[in-house]
């Protein structure tokens, strides 16, 4: 009994990355390679939107509609792609999804005319769309319940990644290759994280599981994990498809504006990469940060916390972009907690939703979400035309009344920490 005893003692005194397997450690490294590289493809453009402008004639505000046109379609490529992968497992979408945005966005940078771009992006935002929720299920489904938060923040550090991959690409790559060089980057390392995947990461056992309890049935339609989610799930699905859109909406007047907002005040390349990669680390620290603090305070909590303390440095760091030191760091906080509390979402996602249709509702609802982002910098930069309104003003309002509107509607939102994914039947 003292043997057991001390046995137990010895288990829990280890730190936590120690109780996670290397079969669980590889599903976090494609996971996350995925997410860097679709982080890559899509922020490139955030950068490049001036540029786009200048080439093919057209206004900054409809080269904006980039951004829109990408996000546009997510929501059905996340419901295909999720729907598939309920279906025939996690690995073939996945790797088909990585595939997919790559080819997008080469096609982006030998894009002949503005309307070519536009039908690559759209291509692009179809294939990108399970990037992020099928990494975040993979995730879910593999790593210990009572590290299953953290293990998707570390996850959600490949999208700051991905920005600072952007940013770094923006110094070095933009000067010599122009914009259209930014979107060909990504093409080898793809190829190796492809191979990765095919050969190295196992399937969800969870899936598996999931699979074999799962009754026989001729009901093809009905069983379709599509048509299962709206049917059983219609209040849960409504609910946290509008928590998305205002969460993706409040970081986008940052995220999507921040470049272009530098860029028009004439700061020169290496000032304009210098406060977005400052901006990027807090990304990827934050994305770290917030497994621990949902876990810490709640999902709810510790996704009202981050919001609130990052709006208050977004409106700050506008306004002090010309003093360097203050504004990298308002830039990394800004980073760290209105960027890096998206962590958190896939975690409350994937906990609020049983097996059967676990891919297809975050695929779903994260890329109805995201279409919140791709229209906040159009919205943000019509309404300050419409208005004489300042770039700093429109971002700091626009984050501001998200911000608002984002913790009124967690209120309603069910707190998840500590539920069970294991159990393949609704809950």
């Amino acid at each position: 009994m003292q043997n057991l005893t001390a046995s137990t003692k010895a288990t829990s005194s280890r730190p936590w990355y120690r109780e996670i397997t290397w079969p669980q450690w590889k599903v976090l490294i494609a996971a996350w390679g995925v997410w860097v590289f679709d982080a890559v493809d899509f922020l490139a453009i955030t950068f490049v939107l001036n540029d786009i402008a200048k080439t093919f004639s057209i206004s900054l505000e409809a080269s904006s509609l980039l951004l829109f046109v990408t996000y546009a379609v997510r929501w059905l490529g996340g419901l295909v792609f999720g729907s598939w992968s309920d279906r025939i497992g996690r690995k073939i979408p996945i790797l088909l999804t990585l595939t997919w945005f790559t080819a997008g966005a080469v096609l982006t940078g030998i894009s002949w005319s503005f309307a070519s771009l536009l039908v690559f992006r759209l291509l692009l935002g179809f294939g990108m769309a399970p990037g992020f929720s099928l990494s975040a299920t993979m995730v879910a489904e593999s790593w210990p319940e009572k590290y299953r938060a953290i293990g998707i923040g570390i996850l959600d550090t490949g999208w700051g990644i991905g920005a600072i991959g952007a940013a770094v690409a923006y110094s070095f790559v933009y000067p010599e290759f122009g914009w259209r060089g930014m979107f060909f980057i990504g093409l080898i390392p793809a190829v190796i994280l492809g191979l990765f995947i095919i050969f190295c990461v196992p399937e969800s056992e969870v899936w598996k599981r999931n699979r074999q309890l799962k009754p026989k049935t001729r009901q093809a339609f009905r069983d379709n994990p599509a048509i299962k989610l709206f049917r059983e799930h219609p209040r849960r699905i409504g609910y946290l498809a509008l928590l998305m859109l205002v969460l993706c909406f409040g970081s986008w007047p940052f995220q999507g504006l921040f470049p272009t907002y530098l860029k028009g005040l004439n700061f020169d390349p290496k000032h304009v990469t210098l406060l977005t990669m400052s901006s990027a680390v807090g990304q990827v620290l934050g994305f770290f940060a917030s497994g621990f603090i949902a876990e810490r305070f709640g999902r709810r909590m510790g996704l009202g916390l981050m919001i609130g303390i990052g709006v208050l440095f977004v409106i700050a760091l506008v306004y002090v972009v010309s003093n360097t030191p203050v504004a990298m760091l308002f830039a990394f906080l800004a980073g760290f907690f209105l960027v890096g509390s998206s962590g958190i979402w896939g975690t409350i996602l994937t906990e609020s939703l049983p097996t059967s249709v676990r891919a297809t509702g975050v695929g779903f609802l994260y890329n109805i979400g995201v279409i919140g982002g791709g229209l906040a910098p159009y919205i943000v930069l019509t309404t300050i035309h419409a208005i004489n309104m300042s770039v700093a003003l429109g971002i700091a309002a626009f984050s501001l009344v998200a911000a608002i509107v984002a913790f009124i509607l967690l209120c309603f939102v069910k707190e998840t920490k500590g539920q069970t994914i294991n159990n393949p039947s609704d809950h």
